[in-house]
C-alpha cells in the first residue's frame, strides 16, 4: 500500500486517526497498510509482506476478511470489553477493514434508556399516589378525610413539579444552554438567604443551620447557579440529619480557590456508595428517599453546576457519623 501512496500527508493522517484501518489485497492476501490505531488487533507489527493469517490477531477480524463477499460488510463485534463497528469494503481489488471504537456511544444509549426508565419510574408512582387519592375524593362524604385525601393529591403533586423542574435543570445544564455568569458577590448574605428559605425543614427535627462563612466573604461565580447547588447540598443534610442535629457551612479561600463545605451530623453515607452518589437517580435508601420525597437529581446537579465552574465535587462521609459536601471553584 505504502509504494502506491505517492503523498506522505495522506499516510500521516490515516496512521493518527482514532479509528482502524487495514488494507489488504484481495488476490495476494498480504497486508499493505496498518495503521496505529488497528496495530493492537495484530500478532505482529511487522506486517509487511505478511499473509492476514499470519498477523490477524482476533478472530472476528480473522473472520470478517476471510470472508468471500461481494457487498460491503458490517459487524458489531465486543473484543476485551470494547464494542467495536467493523466494515469491510471491497475497492479496486483491495479490502479495506474499518474498525471504529463505539463503546462510548453504547453507554450513551444505555445511559439513555436508563435515564427514561428512571423518569417514567418516578412520576408512575405519585402519578398512581394522585389517581387513587381522587378517586377517593369523588367517593366520599367526609370532610375530614377528603381534606386529607386533598393534602396527599398536593404531596404527590409538588413532588411531579420538583422532579420537573430538576429535569429541566439538568437539561439545560447538559446541553449548556445556560452559560455561566460569574460575577464577585456576598457568599456569607447567600447562605443566609437559602437558610431562610429552608427554614421550614428543620422544625420537626429541630435542626440548628450555622452559618460559618466569614462576614462579606466573596466569590466569584453564577450567583443562581451556585446558589441552586448549594440549595440542594443544604436541603440534603437537613433531610437526612437526626434529631436536634446540625448543618454547618464554611468557606475558605487560597490564592487560586474556594472551597465550600456543608457539614452535617446525619446518618451518613455507606462506603459503597460513595462512588455513585452524584449519579443521576442514584439514591443510597430508595424507600427512604421517596418518603423524604427527594427526586434522585440534585446532586447530579450540583455535580455539573461546580464542573460548569471549572470545579470539582466531593463528599466525606462515614456511616451513622454525618457527612461533609465540599465544592470547589476557581476564584477567577
Amino acid at each position: 500500500m505504502k509504494s502506491n501512496i505517492n503523498d506522505g500527508i495522506l499516510i500521516t493522517f490515516l496512521d493518527f486517526l482514532k479509528e482502524g484501518i487495514i488494507i489488504v489485497d484481495d488476490e495476494t492476501k498480504v497486508i499493505e497498510f496498518v495503521n496505529r490505531f488497528a496495530k493492537k488487533f495484530l500478532k505482529d507489527e511487522n506486517y509487511e509482506g505478511k499473509n492476514f493469517k499470519e498477523v490477524i490477531d482476533n478472530d472476528y477480524i480473522y473472520s470478517l476478511i476471510s470472508y468471500n463477499q461481494e457487498k460491503d460488510v458490517k459487524a458489531e463485534v465486543n473484543i476485551d470489553n470494547q464494542k467495536y463497528l467493523i466494515n469491510v469494503y471491497r475497492i479496486e481489488g483491495k479490502k479495506i477493514i474499518h474498525i471504529q471504537d463505539i463503546t462510548p456511544f453504547e453507554v450513551y444509549k444505555q445511559a439513555k434508556k436508563d435515564f427514561v426508565s428512571n423518569v417514567s419510574h418516578e412520576l408512575k408512582t405519585p402519578i398512581s399516589v394522585l389517581k387513587s387519592a381522587v378517586e377517593t375524593i369523588e367517593e366520599e362524604k367526609d370532610p375530614v378525610m377528603i381534606k386529607k385525601f386533598v393534602n396527599i393529591a398536593k404531596k404527590r403533586i409538588e413532588q411531579m413539579d420538583h422532579l420537573i423542574n430538576d429535569l429541566l435543570i439538568l437539561a439545560r445544564l447538559e446541553s449548556q444552554e445556560d452559560q455561566v455568569k460569574k460575577e464577585r458577590y456576598d457568599l456569607h448574605k447567600q447562605i443566609e438567604e437559602i437558610f431562610e428559605d429552608l427554614k421550614h425543614l428543620t422544625e420537626e427535627k429541630e435542626i440548628q443551620l450555622i452559618n460559618q462563612v466569614p462576614n462579606k466573604f466573596d466569590v466569584y461565580a453564577d450567583e443562581q447557579k451556585l446558589s441552586i447547588a448549594l440549595k440542594n447540598l443544604i436541603e440534603n443534610a437537613i433531610k437526612y440529619n437526626k434529631q436536634n442535629g446540625k448543618v454547618i457551612v464554611k468557606a475558605v479561600k487560597d490564592s487560586k480557590y474556594t472551597t465550600i463545605t456543608v457539614e452535617d451530623t446525619g446518618i451518613g453515607i455507606p462506603e459503597e456508595s460513595i462512588p455513585l452518589i452524584f449519579e443521576r437517580f442514584y439514591r443510597v435508601d430508595k424507600s427512604r428517599s421517596r418518603n423524604i420525597g427527594g427526586t434522585g437529581l440534585g446532586l447530579s446537579i450540583v455535580k455539573h453546576i461546580t464542573e460548569a465552574h471549572k470545579g470539582k465535587v466531593w463528599v466525606e462521609s462515614k456511616l451513622g457519623e454525618g457527612s461533609k459536601f465540599f465544592i470547589k471553584i476557581p476564584n477567577t
